[in-house]
């Protein structure tokens, strides 16, 4: 089975997985980046009567027939030189919305922020989600999305002064779907479900200002399958090799979410458990309590392909005999082994998992690295009680995995209501924050309501280890 398919030139194998589901004419997607360099792409996806498909994401060059590779930075820098380490609970300072494209300095851990865009009252301008990459291969060009006041779509900001470069005229099939280039500033990649060329899986040139077809997967996004049941198949672009193989649940699976690629491109995460590309053979099965909760798939400062998430409740058989069974803010399942070990916990000192928290491992240029931001849901009188708070409410944060190296730095309050919102008239989930990490893990950019002012914007935290470019 292979989808129908544009010429194109050929692509290196670095490549990523997305999944997107088809229900009448709605279409949503999920990913998973296999960004290693040198391995082979694979991607992951379900399709049934609202029929799932997955497709590879390429990461070309400039010159798509060039092999490229993605490498981590050559230093052995501390990105939390300097800053807030400490497990003390601190005040949140009440403190009016930021200027906007003005520095100001976190008053309860000292880091440098910037508010970059000026949303009007029920406008949102948020990064997409904390599992995908905002910025793109150099940090020239940063991707935001914008919603509220009868409009929608994506915007490219410029990565290091933050002012509006473009409105993008693009309809990704989800808008968290559209997937930065690990290699090449100039693309990015998307599954388009505009009625023109829904189901297209498009590469788009900032350059140039237009997108091209990669694949065509418009038979298979939709189709009917017969038999009622969904089913979950990979694509090899440089291949064109499609694997497929039933989503049933009378074989243990749920089928409303699609397998995940690794970054190594060897092997998928699905459901707790750790499939081969043929996506039929288990390879090691995750001492998960729930394998729902909030999660990012990256890789360990030693390149080992890892299930990063946030976990509430102990696992089955204790976490490796871990105190706590393995609740923490942050806890690392490795793909290969299935150990579990956890990283932000109760028995290090820091509190129980706060509610609202989510995960980003998309410092592919420094793996190891996690980016994290939770809420605290039930205790936003800390806003105003002049108590001090327990550690992680209303923050965003940023861990070194490397247990040889181990660290978490406190980064800022994000002040925002989340889901709890109530004024603006804009869907309340957008004002979560979810934080996400830059490809050099130097800046972290966040969405905050800003204690439910009406309108959600976008922040960067600027790291000391960053460095923006020179001005010619």
């Amino acid at each position: 089975m292979k989808p129908s398919r544009q010429p194109i030139p050929d692509l290196p194998s670095n490549g990523s997985a997305v999944s997107l589901p088809r229900a009448g004419r709605a279409l949503f997607i999920a990913l998973a980046l296999t960004a290693m360099p040198g391995l082979s792409d694979v991607a992951v996806a379900e399709a049934a009567t609202a029929e799932k498909a997955t497709v590879e994401k390429p990461t070309a060059g400039k010159d798509a027939t060039e092999e490229t590779t993605t490498t981590a930075e050559e230093d052995d820098v501390n990105l939390c030189e300097g800053l807030f380490t400490g497990q003390d609970r601190v005040r949140i300072p009440a403190v009016a919305r930021p200027p906007y494209l003005r520095y100001y300095k976190d008053p309860a851990f000292g880091t440098r922020v910037m508010r970059i865009t000026d949303a009007d009252t029920g406008e949102v301008f948020k990064p997409p989600y904390s599992t995908m990459q905002a910025f793109n291969a150099d940090e020239s060009l940063l991707l935001l999305y914008r919603t509220g006041n009868g409009r929608s779509g994506h915007v490219l900001l410029d990565g290091t002064t933050y002012e509006l470069v473009r409105e993008l005229d693009i309809l990704p099939a989800d808008l968290e779907e559209v997937f930065w280039s690990f290699n090449d500033p100039d693309t990015f990649f998307y599954v388009s479900k505009h009625p023109s060329d829904f189901g297209e899986f498009k590469r788009y040139s900032v350059s140039k200002d237009r997108s091209e077809t990669i694949t065509d997967f418009h038979d298979v996004c939709g189709c009917d399958t017969g038999d009622k049941h969904f089913k979950m198949f990979t694509y090899r672009i440089s291949t064109d090799e499609v694997i497929e193989h039933p989503l049933r649940e009378e074989d243990g699976w749920q089928t409303w979410t699609a397998p995940q690629a690794a970054p190594s491109g060897r092997q998928l995460w699905f459901q707790g458990k750790v499939l081969d590309t043929d996506l039929e053979t288990v390879k090691v099965e995750h001492d998960m309590s729930k394998p729902f909760e909030h999660a990012n798939i990256g890789l360990t400062h030693d390149g080992r392909d890892t299930m990063y998430t946030t976990v509430f409740d102990p696992s089955p058989n204790g976490c490796d005999d871990d105190l706590w069974g393995g609740v923490g803010h942050l806890v690392a399942f490795d793909m290969d082994t299935g150990a579990c070990r956890p990283i932000i916990a109760e028995g290090d000192g820091w509190p129980y998992t706060t509610s609202g928290t989510h995960v980003s491992a998309r410092a592919h240029k420094r793996p190891g690295w996690v980016a994290m931001s939770s809420i605290g849901y039930d205790s936003f009188d800390f806003f105003t009680n002049g108590r001090k708070a327990p550690a992680f409410l209303s923050e965003i944060y940023l861990t070194n995995t490397d247990p040889e190296n181990h660290v978490v730095c406190r980064l800022a309050h994000h002040r925002s209501y989340g889901k709890s919102a109530e004024h603006g008239g804009y869907n309340a989930y957008f004002g979560e924050p979810h934080a996400t990490i830059s490809p050099s893990g130097t800046r972290i950019v966040f969405g905050s309501d800003w204690y439910d002012s009406g309108s959600v914007d976008t922040y960067v935290i600027e790291l000391p280890a960053y460095k923006p470019p020179e001005k010619h």
